[in-house]
């Protein structure tokens, strides 16, 4: 009867995609029946422990997690590289100083961010008393030295083949800078590469769009598991998950207005103006859905010059993400420590700042991406993805507030990017 209904529920789950039933309710469906179907089996599990369904459960939720997984070097490395090139429109002292500001802002944005959502985490202790037994591995543990010089990209190859995304990111970065010295000297040549990276990233995007796709079924057996497992405990410890994230990220929206009156921007008349930005990407979940409102409120609203309102949240839908690259990821790993029993000291929630700020360059703005971010870090500590792909079941919830606040942050961008610049 048990496996009769787990086919049930994927029937309707295949019948509420073909019918185009919206991807939110569909997740957060998914997330209900889950957990619903996780505590009913809870109940027999004497009689139920070891058959087929728990099998099945486990190959739905493995496979998930291995598409997830799976899609982080392709898109990282693609990302960074097109980000990059398409700097080859912009010339002039201006524009080299509005490129310059932007990517620094923002990279500074994420990194204050991630130490924000870290210690926010630690203070509300994320993870405690969570029991994964049998789920987490302990990793081996890393000094900060070796955890710096394994980013370096001595062997890309061999950085792609072992997962080490920091090293990617640096190599794709070389890479995406050596084509725009080739660009200036042969032209020609370096477009046929520029053209090939080009399709490579929306090709890479595609097929992340398909494996996110897949969340409500993956959710729907992660879900299962989890109850099954261990109950109402890890939904509740979620819960304080949510509560974190959402005071963190509020943390950093006020960090934002902080910054905006510094640069002598009414804040009601900011938020007066980009509101419906903010909306729409809470609503959406995408940052680059949301690329037309943003633009329109930074240029036609905040009448900001047009080359910032342009450029800025261009470049900040695919790079920086204060929530998706910052908060979130040291948020995960804030919680996976506390679960695996390690000690989360200032200076691990430092150097995920510091983590976070470079791998924010390989984010892409579409909707269910900030595990990229999230898989980041935990390759280069070292730590499993496991609770990456248990975190994916609340993750609509959580993402209508994080694309929101990596939004505001991207305008907060352009504010001081403005105001700071005379052309």
């Amino acid at each position: 009867m048990s496996i009769i209904v787990f086919f049930t529920i994927l029937g309707i789950l295949g019948l509420a995609q073909t019918y185009k039933v919206s991807f939110n309710i569909r997740v957060l469906g998914s997330l209900i029946v889950g957990i619903i179907f996780g505590l009913v089996l809870q109940q027999f599990n004497d009689s139920y422990s070891g058959d087929n369904l728990h099998s099945l459960l486990d190959l739905i939720s493995d496979t998930y997690i291995s598409l997830l997984k799976m899609l982080i070097i392709p898109l990282v490395f693609t990302a960074i590289i097109n980000a990059i090139v398409n700097l080859r429109h912009h010339q002039g002292s201006y524009l080299i100083k509005i490129v310059t500001k932007t990517v620094v802002v923002i990279l500074l944005l994420t990194g204050i961010s991630a130490v924000i959502g870290g210690f926010i985490g630690s203070l509300m202790h994320i993870g405690s008393g969570v029991a994964f037994l049998g789920v987490l591995e302990t990793s081996e543990s890393h000094s900060i030295v070796s955890t710096i010089t394994g980013m370096l990209p001595s062997n890309p190859v061999t950085a792609m083949a072992n997962n080490n995304v920091i090293a990617v990111v640096i190599f794709a970065a070389l890479l995406g800078f050596a084509t725009l010295k080739l660009h200036q000297q042969e032209k020609e040549i370096a477009l046929a590469f520029i053209n090939f990276i080009h399709s490579a990233f929306f090709v890479a995007k595609k097929l992340a769009s398909m494996i996110i796709a897949l969340t409500p079924y993956g959710v729907f057996a992660l879900m299962s598991s989890m109850m099954l497992n261990y109950g109402l405990s890890t939904l509740l410890e979620m819960l304080n998950f949510i509560t974190a994230m959402y005071i963190a990220m509020s943390i950093v929206m006020l960090l934002h207005t902080i910054l905006i009156s510094l640069c002598g921007v009414n804040p009601i008349h900011y938020y007066k103006n980009v509101w419906r930005a903010l909306l729409v990407a809470f609503t959406t979940r995408s940052s680059f859905g949301t690329l037309p409102v943003t633009m329109d409120a930074l240029g036609n609203r905040l009448k900001l010059s047009e080359s910032v309102s342009n450029f800025t949240p261009s470049i900040g839908a695919t790079i920086g993400m204060n929530a998706c690259a910052g908060i979130y990821p040291a948020m995960l790993v804030v919680m996976t420590l506390a679960i695996m029993g390690q000690p989360v000291t200032w200076q691990v929630i430092l150097l995920v700042g510091a983590i976070n700020m470079i791998a924010s360059f390989g984010v892409s703005g579409i909707p269910g991406t900030a595990f990229i971010a999230a898989g980041v870090t935990f390759s280069t500590l070292g730590l499993p993805f496991n609770i990456i792909a248990l975190v994916q079941g609340i993750d609509p919830i959580i993402d209508m507030g994080r694309t929101a606040t990596n939004v505001n942050g991207v305008m907060t961008t352009a504010v001081i990017t403005d105001k700071t610049t005379r052309s």
